[in-house]
């Protein structure tokens, strides 16, 4: 039967927040969970020793650097669920006809039942340490710059517009026309960099995220957890579930964090953001953008005075 995803897993979670500090044979452990599968749930030490091609006093140094007290308990986390494996849109197509049959009722039931489990894990398996670490992050820097390419790239660009809104210098990249290496020539070692690196590693997210470092500023990362040479080179990354039946990866849940990031910083500038805000609706106001007076429209009947 089909395996029901129910967001990322706790353990996962604490794969991909300590990926970075394993050892290479630690990370080989790292890999082959988060490639998907059962091995996790299912081996036992010496068992997932043998799979990963390390010793098993390997599996007992990567259990504790995860913060765990024993195997016991990393296989009971490992048992809460995970999400779906990860693909190509073309293998997410075909996982998406298995499911549905090419029923849109059924993908409307899957869809709606998938975007509210990837909501309630995202937000349960953040640690409210990164989060704060990321709000002190975007306000304090002298710039902001959100970065990402092909389908992600309009993330990164809402992300730069709802900030915009409540601080100065914040962009987005790359700009039309423009590669990331002209965006990135002025950063400074007080910037901060956030980048969307989700599913499939990008040659793009492995050379921006070494300019990003190599100058000195700080990378961020919101995306998923599977490996990501962009992700382990942040100094915090947020996961979140993009799980669903779909032909793309769901990006609500990362949506919703971008949105909850701009709420947060908000409350933290306090009068400086409402001033901007201000400023803001004056700028519409002299351009004309919303249209003056405009009221609902009536509902079907109410025009006729029904």
């Amino acid at each position: 039967g089909r395996r029901e995803g129910r967001g990322v897993s706790r353990l996962e979670q604490l794969v991909t927040r300590h990926y970075g500090t394993l050892t290479p044979s630690e990370m080989r452990i790292a890999d082959r969970i988060l490639e998907g599968g059962d091995l996790a749930a299912t081996s036992t030490a010496t068992e997932l020793a043998d799979e990963a091609g390390v010793s098993k006093p390997t599996v007992t140094r990567f259990v504790h650097k995860l913060g765990l007290e024993s195997f016991r308990e990393f296989r009971r986390l490992a048992r809460e669920g995970r999400p779906a494996e990860p693909g190509s849109p073309v293998d997410l197509l075909r996982r998406e006809l298995s499911v549905t049959s090419g029923d849109l009722g059924v993908l409307l039931h899957e869809t709606s039942t998938s975007e509210v489990r990837n909501l309630v894990g995202t937000y349960e398996g953040l640690d409210l340490a990164d989060v704060t670490r990321v709000v002190d992050l975007l306000v304090g820097a002298r710039e902001v710059v959100f970065v990402d390419f092909r389908k992600n790239h309009p993330l990164a660009a809402y992300a730069a517009t709802l900030l915009n809104s409540l601080r100065p210098n914040v962009r987005s990249l790359p700009e039309r026309g423009t590669s990331p290496a002209d965006g990135l020539l002025d950063l400074a070692v007080s910037d901060v960099v956030v980048m969307f690196p989700f599913r499939r590693a990008q040659q793009d997210h492995l050379r921006t995220s070494e300019a990003i470092v190599d100058r000195g500023a700080t990378l961020v990362t919101i995306g998923d957890r599977y490996p990501n040479p962009a992700a382990q080179r942040a100094t915090v990354h947020l996961t979140t579930s993009t799980d669903g039946p779909g032909v793309f990866d769901s990006l609500t849940a990362a949506m919703s964090l971008v949105g909850l990031l701009a709420t947060a910083v908000a409350n933290r500038l306090g009068d400086g953001a409402q001033e901007r805000l201000d400023a803001l609706e004056d700028a519409h106001a002299i351009f004309g953008t919303f249209v003056a007076g405009e009221q609902r429209p009536a509902r079907v009947g109410e025009e006729r005075g029904t």
